[in-house]
């Protein structure tokens, strides 16, 4: 498989994962904390959208895992590219003698 497939591929994984990743964690947000209110709130809300709390908690971790490892393979993967620009942004190209002192 040629380097812009590889490419493509691993930038939809990155995309679901960050899209999954966003939904679990809304989730979460809206089932509240897992702590006291749980046992003794009544209105306390332990699913959301029929899924306990602790499944919604357990796809947020893996779906997250999957997209910091995406994200380390996709930053590897350009490596050259980013030594080549911080190189450029950090060390401005030096001009030689003949461009700057021009013979007539």
């Amino acid at each position: 498989m040629n380097k812009a497939k590889i490419n493509y591929l691993l930038d939809w994984v990155i995309g679901l994962a960050f899209v999954l990743s966003t939904a679990t964690g809304l989730a979460l947000w809206l089932a509240g904390s897992g702590g006291y209110q749980g046992g003794r709130n009544p209105a306390f809300r332990t699913t959301v959208l029929g899924i306990s709390r602790w499944t919604w908690s357990d796809l947020h971790i893996w779906v997250s895992l999957v997209l910091v490892i995406g994200v380390v393979v996709h930053f590897l993967l350009h490596w050259d590219w980013v030594v080549c620009m911080t190189k450029r942004l950090l060390c401005p190209p030096r001009r030689n003698d003949q461009e700057a002192y021009p013979s007539a």
